[in-house]
């Protein structure tokens, strides 16, 4: 293998420890010097780890994405400006298997490094990391908050208690008042059934009174208030944390935010998540391709014996792509003829999922020219994008 780096050092991350190796010689030689060192993971340790590294001259750092545990590290190493920080992928680098030990991966890594075999992931900036906090902190008590909402569903259920047949939404005021009934204890009659109903539906309260007329425990309905009172906490905490995650695109990204609603299909939380993991710009990905890789919308490349088989989209960024599946989905239904024809020529096929991931990929690639000129949609432009699947 062709050495690139004359002298760079390999780091395998853990949780208390980091151990360095760092290789040193010429270009021309495959058996440079060695240097391995272990050192903690606190502040002072990583500090005197930097030290250490510019003493001895080191050009590039190469160390695994380890769940949370390289970004402290990355921090701390960013603060020098002798230093080429590269972030690689743990499956890109993953060693033989065998004798393995700390010593081992960090030379490992190390010797990967020093003949350019490493590919840099994308390192977002402060702010785009902080939003992008914020909105899977955001994704996470929604997901919570269904968990609850199915928990509700089966309580009532087993209950007979048919209020779904009635309301589309046992969630929604009227459903909440109607459910807070068997918890105080109150005596179920049409009168207090009526006082309930904060909006218009289509049933009567003589007909919602028959559906709540089930068989609720003690025990049920115990857990039943507990399960509302979660579920009204989880609420507080979605709307407080959205008018969050509003200011703070307000106050960083207020130019970007205006330009991706203007894409048919992108929501606001849409958007936010956009900015959240890719940036306001797309520096870091050379073409639309790349980007659509990375964010796990790609079509698959399957190829045996010169035969092309069917293929699934490829792994990349979970939170991207489930929010661009959904605006995908809600493009394809829009009156822009742009993403409606490619919907319908696609579902034609027999796969109507195929086509609204194909919506999907469109819309990357718009979001893509989108951020990289800050100009707004424009319907001709995508009309003439072609997508071949």
């Amino acid at each position: 293998m062709e050495v690139m780096i004359e002298t760079c050092c390999g780091i395998d991350v853990h949780q208390k420890s980091i151990v360095c190796c760092i290789l040193d010689g010429p270009l021309d030689t495959n058996k440079p010097k060695k240097i391995q060192k272990k050192f903690g993971t606190t502040t002072s340790a990583l500090r005197k780890a930097l030290v250490w590294l510019e003493e001895n001259h080191v050009s590039h750092v190469f160390f695994e994405s380890t769940g949370q545990y390289w970004v402290p590290l990355f921090n701390i190493f960013s603060d020098s400006d002798e230093l080429t920080l590269v972030l690689a992928n743990p499956q890109h680098i993953k060693n033989a298997p065998g004798r393995k030990t700390d010593m081992k991966d960090a030379e490992w890594i190390a010797q990967l490094g020093r003949c350019g075999l490493i590919a840099p992931s994308y390192i977002s900036s402060p702010e785009v990391m902080q939003l992008r906090l914020l909105t899977r902190r955001l994704r996470n008590y929604k997901q919570r908050q269904t968990q609850i909402k199915n928990e509700i569903h089966n309580l009532l259920q087993r209950a007979n208690i048919k209020l779904t047949s009635y309301l589309s939404d046992i969630f929604s005021k009227t459903g909440q008042e109607l459910l807070k009934l068997f918890t105080t204890g109150e005596v179920l009659t049409v009168e207090t059934v009526s006082n309930c109903m904060r909006q218009h539906i289509k049933a009567t309260p003589e007909e919602l009174l028959e559906a709540m007329d089930g068989k609720l425990s003690l025990e049920d309905r115990f857990l039943l208030d507990q399960s509302l009172s979660e579920y009204q906490m989880y609420q507080e905490l979605i709307d407080s944390l959205e008018k969050e995650i509003k200011a703070y695109i307000n106050h960083y990204f207020p130019t970007e935010f205006e330009v991706l609603m203007t894409i048919p299909g992108v929501s606001e939380h849409c958007a936010s998540i956009v900015l959240a993991e890719i940036g306001p710009n797309v520096e870091a990905f050379q073409t639309d391709g790349h980007l659509a890789s990375w964010a796990g919308l790609c079509p698959g490349s399957y190829e045996s014996a010169g035969i092309k088989k069917s293929s699934h989209i490829t792994p990349g960024n979970r939170y991207i792509k489930h929010a661009l599946t959904i605006s995908g989905m809600i493009a394809a239904h829009s009156k822009d003829s742009a993403f409606s024809s490619l919907y319908h020529r696609i579902s034609q096929r027999g796969s109507k999922m195929k086509a609204v991931i194909a919506c999907a990929h469109k819309l990357l690639r718009i979001i893509y020219n989108v951020l990289s000129t800050h100009q707004t949609y424009d319907k001709t432009k995508a009309l003439g994008l072609r997508q071949q699947f």
